[in-house]
């Protein structure tokens, strides 16, 4: 995970956790030792929970998605600001007028272009709609057992 839409990281570089399990310990040191991996961090389910879903990266508004009608199977995505950058708005010409106030995906059509706008926020990434809700209700009965400060999910990048 590289962040190249630059959110603000709710738990960065923490490393792993002292903690850790012998048996993820094991499997996970000897690829940060050889910096095959990217990093890793860890975050409590109280810091999970307190995230705020609106919030957005600091440089980029939205995803733009497109295929061209002549060659469908390939798909460009390229994140943008506001106002959209010029490469993008040659590849799928004017937006919808009210595509600045969007909350949600957006989708239209021109003669040769399918777009799609999804506005960049953390609830787009990682809310209703994605996989992460499954591994939150999980985080979050451990919690009703353990507590908020109990339960964490502990990530490595490559």
């Amino acid at each position: 995970m590289r962040n190249y839409a630059g959110f603000p990281p709710l738990a960065p570089a923490r490393g792993l956790p002292v903690d850790l399990s012998t048996g993820m310990r094991s499997q996970l040191d000897p690829s940060v030792a050889a910096g095959h991996l990217y990093g890793a961090t860890w975050v409590s389910w109280a810091e999970l929970a307190s995230m705020d879903l609106a919030t957005g990266p600091d440089q980029f508004t939205g995803r733009l998605t497109w295929r061209t009608k002549s060659l469908p199977s390939i798909v460009h995505q390229q994140f943008v600001s506001d106002p959209w950058p010029s490469e993008a708005l040659s590849a799928v010409g004017v937006p919808p007028a009210d595509l600045h106030s969007a909350k949600e995906r957006v989708d239209w059509m021109t003669d040769e272009v399918t777009c799609t706008y999804e506005p960049l926020t953390v609830g787009a990434v990682l809310g209703p709609g994605t996989h992460w809700p499954h591994v939150f209700a999980v985080m979050k009965a451990l919690a009703g057992r353990f507590g908020d400060d109990g339960v964490r999910l502990v990530v490595a990048f490559d």
